[in-house]
């Protein structure tokens, strides 16, 4: 019942969620580029130097130049990266890798070529035989060189950010939890229902290539609702939002139906793959915890509270109840207060969760 009541928004949701995360992406890596060009024309040695920042034409050239090499690599980039799962060695990953920094730089080359009403360049190649030329120069070569540094600093940037978790590596890197500090949070703990039958049926190799296959699929919902994947643990796996970034859009129950959703379209693959169709159970929760960075030798930014205890405990409630998704009655009542939600639930009552002194209201949404 839930599903119809939500569906219309998820569909709503799902384009401004995909719009909003092009636009920070391209926006980020255009500025970048822009930086670059900007610094390359900054810091050029005095003697031979044939740009200068006092120059309009120099810095209107960088601006574009950089505008150009974003949109250019940003897109090469964006579609190596969905080639790059069907490569299966690591020698084939890096050569595609140096492809999309050298097809970037030929390709922006090619570009202010037919776009020479914008730019101003004193000795840029009139005729195309010129551009020609110019592929073959040590000028050319030169720029190739930058294209490689930059385009290598921040795929590798991309990639740590990815690895850590989306803004991570920024929050390590400007020391943001250093010493503890509280916020208010939502958290959702979501697992594999029937995990132990899965494994014993399947194997350990087989039942990984499962697991492998689960959290790739969840990788769409988790980015168009903008979570931050706090752990996986074994079949598990723990999102996390802002208080109101997850109550916006109901962020923190559409990542749910957006990942069921991703399952259900692939059902035939997992059924032809390992005999079954995998079904999640999750528990959500909100509430103040501290977040802190902990470790030396292995940092991670880590979350303590009574919150997340909860949200744990919420999810391992979900058989008991027959449910897939449980939500506590705080998080209802936010989601409420900020009008983000009027969908059908049922009410359980409050429950007294394991090693909790109160109790807490709990509702069934699917």
């Amino acid at each position: 019942m839930i599903w119809s009541h939500l569906s219309i928004a998820i569909m709503e949701n799902r384009f401004i969620g995909y719009t909003y995360n092009t636009l920070t992406y391209f926006g980020s890596i255009i500025l970048t580029w822009i930086l670059a060009f900007f610094f390359l024309m900054a810091f050029q040695v005095e003697e031979t130097k044939l740009l200068s920042t006092s120059r309009v034409a120099d810095l209107n050239n960088s601006f574009w130049s950089g505008i150009l090499a974003g949109f250019i690599w940003g897109i090469i980039f964006k579609v190596s990266r969905s080639l790059r799962r069907y490569i299966p060695t690591y020698s084939l990953s890096i050569i595609t890798s140096v492809s999309v920094n050298i097809l970037s730089a030929y390709l922006l080359l090619y570009v202010i070529y037919h776009l020479s009403d914008i730019f101003i360049f004193d000795d840029f190649p009139k005729s195309f035989q010129q551009l020609m030329d110019l592929y073959n120069s040590q000028m050319f070569y030169s720029i190739l060189a930058y294209f490689f540094i930059v385009g290598t600093l921040i795929e590798i940037f991309i990639e740590i950010d990815n690895k850590l978790g989306r803004g991570v590596l920024i929050k390590f890197l400007l020391g943001r939890y250093y010493k503890p500090k509280e916020e208010e949070r939502i958290f959702l703990f979501m697992d594999l229902k029937s995990s132990t039958s899965y494994a014993e049926r399947l194997g350990h190799f087989k039942y990984s290539r499962l697991i492998q296959d689960c959290f790739k699929d969840i990788s769409p919902a988790i980015a168009k609702n903008e979570a931050q994947i706090y752990q996986y643990v074994g079949d598990e796996v723990v999102l996390t939002w802002k208080l109101e970034d997850g109550v916006k859009n109901k962020r923190c129950l559409q990542v749910f139906f957006d990942f069921m959703d991703e399952l259900n379209k692939k059902k035939a693959y997992y059924q032809k793959e390992y005999g079954l169709i995998p079904v999640f159970k999750a528990g959500v929760h909100s509430g103040k915890v501290m977040v802190a960075e902990v470790g030396e030798l292995k940092s991670e930014i880590a979350y303590h509270g009574d919150a997340i205890n909860t949200a744990s405990r919420i999810q391992g409630l979900c058989n008991s109840y027959q449910s897939k998704l449980l939500v506590s009655g705080n998080l209802i009542q936010e989601l409420k207060s900020n009008q983000f939600f009027d969908g059908w639930y049922e009410p359980l009552g409050s429950v007294l969760l394991n090693g909790k002194q109160l109790t807490t209201t709990l509702y069934k949404i699917c």
